[in-house]
C-alpha cells in the first residue's frame, strides 16, 4: 500500500446510491440523471435516494404524512435552541442541536429500522429547526409548523414569515435536489466512518454537519458570495483574481476534486441564477461572480477548472430571502437524506472503518 494525500484515488466504499462521472460531467441518483430528477417532486427524489426506487402514490403519501407528523418542534427543542444559538454560526448550532432534538422513542417507518426511522424524524424536523434558529436570531417567536403545507413550502413560510410563491418553492426544490447526494464526498465519508462504529444516528448526522460546514466543502456556498461582495463590481474581478493567485489563496466555488469538466449541477443552476437575480439587489453580485469566473478561467488556461454547485448557489438562495450565513444549513437539510441512505447501506453489512497510517516519525528510542 502507498500513501495517498487526501485519499486521492482510494476506493473506500461501494455504493448503489449515486455516481459521479467526473470525466463526462454526469451525476446520477440510483441510476437516474440529475437533469431528469430536478423536474420530479422533492419527496419523490427523497424516497428514491433512501429506498432505491421511485415511489408510488401510496409511498409518497406515507412519507409526507410521516414528515408532517414529526416536523414540529417541542417546547424542549425551543428551549435548547435558545440555549445553544447565542453568538454561534447556524452550522455550529445545528451540530449541537441535532443530537439534542426530542424524538418519540421506537417509532418505526416501514422499510427502515429504528436507527433509520430516527434519522427520518430528524430530517422531518430540520425545516422547523433552521427556521426557528433564524426567527430567534431576529428576536421573533418561531413560526408554527403548518401541516397543510408540503415540506419545502413549509420551510420557506417558517423561515421568512411569508407564504412563498409556487416559483420560489420550485426554485428551492431544484437547489435541494441538486445537493441531496453526491457519492463519497468529505461529509458523507465522515458519516460512514462514524456510522461504522455503530454510533447513534444523531451523532452520525452531527458529524456530517461538522464536515459540511468547512469552506472547502459545503461552506463554499457562503464563502463564494462573500467573496463576490468583497470584490464589489465586475471591473474589480481581474485584480482580485491576480491577488488571490499571488498569495496562493483558494477560489471558493471554483473547481472540484471529481469533475474535470463543468459540474452538471452548476449547469442546471446557472440559468436559474440569471432569471431570478435579474433586477434584484443580487444582480451585481452575479455579474461580479461571472467576471471572477472569466478572469480565473483565463489565468488557468489549459487546466480543468469550472464552477461547481456552490459558486452560483448562494445568489439563488439570497434571492429567496435566505441570508448567506444560512446557505450551508439548507445544504445540510437536504444532504441528510443522502447521509441516511449511506448509513442504511453501510449498516446492511457493517465493518468498522479503520484505515492504516504510514509512520514517518523517529525510530524506536529510549527515554
Amino acid at each position: 500500500m502507498s500513501f495517498k494525500p487526501g485519499l486521492d484515488g482510494v476506493i473506500a466504499a461501494q455504493t448503489t446510491i449515486s455516481n459521479v462521472d467526473g470525466e463526462k460531467g454526469e451525476l446520477t441518483y440510483r441510476g437516474y440523471a440529475i437533469e431528469d430528477l430536478v423536474d420530479l417532486p422533492y419527496l419523490s427524489v427523497m424516497w428514491l435516494v433512501i429506498f432505491g426506487e421511485l415511489p408510488d402514490a401510496s409511498d409518497s403519501a406515507d412519507l409526507e404524512a410521516f414528515l408532517k407528523a414529526h416536523g414540529s418542534l417541542s417546547g424542549r427543542d425551543i428551549s435548547m435552541i435558545e440555549l445553544v444559538r447565542q453568538d454561534r454560526h447556524p452550522m455550529q448550532s445545528l451540530q449541537a442541536l441535532v443530537p439534542a432534538l426530542h424524538l418519540p422513542p421506537r417509532f418505526i417507518f416501514e422499510g427502515l429500522d429504528e436507527s433509520g426511522s430516527r434519522g427520518l424524524q430528524i430530517i422531518a424536523k430540520m425545516p422547523a429547526l433552521i427556521a426557528a434558529l433564524y426567527q430567534m436570531e431576529l428576536g421573533e417567536t418561531p413560526m408554527r409548523f403548518d401541516t397543510r403545507q408540503e415540506y419545502l413550502a413549509n420551510f420557506l413560510y417558517m423561515f421568512t414569515g411569508e407564504m412563498p410563491s409556487d416559483e420560489a418553492v420550485n426554485i428551492l426544490k431544484t437547489v435541494q435536489i441538486l445537493q441531496m447526494e453526491h457519492s463519497l464526498n468529505a461529509g458523507t465519508f465522515a458519516v460512514r466512518v462514524v456510522g461504522s462504529t455503530l454510533a447513534p444516528v444523531e451523532a452520525v448526522f452531527s458529524t456530517g454537519i461538522g464536515a459540511l460546514s468547512g469552506k472547502l466543502h459545503g461552506g463554499a456556498d457562503e464563502a463564494a458570495l462573500t467573496d463576490a461582495y468583497a470584490v464589489g463590481s465586475p471591473e474589480n474581478a481581474e485584480q482580485w483574481v491576480d491577488d488571490l493567485l499571488a498569495r496562493g489563496g483558494k477560489f471558493m466555488g471554483m473547481g472540484h476534486r471529481e469533475y474535470r469538466v463543468l459540474d452538471p449541477r452548476a449547469a442546471i443552476l446557472k440559468p436559474i441564477v440569471e432569471k431570478v437575480c435579474a433586477g434584484t439587489k443580487t444582480e451585481n453580485a452575479v455579474r461580479t461572480l461571472e467576471a471572477m469566473e472569466v478572469a480565473f478561467t483565463k489565468r488557468m488556461a489549459g487546466k480543468a477548472v469550472a464552477p461547481n454547485l456552490e459558486f452560483y448557489k448562494g445568489a439563488v438562495l439570497e434571492s429567496l430571502g435566505i441570508p448567506k450565513h444560512y446557505f450551508t444549513a439548507l445544504f445540510a437539510m437536504s444532504r441528510m437524506v443522502g447521509w441516511l441512505a449511506h448509513l442504511m447501506e453501510l449498516r446492511s453489512n457493517n465493518r468498522l472503518l479503520r484505515p492504516g497510517a504510514e509512520y514517518v516519525g523517529l525510530p524506536p528510542r529510549k527515554p
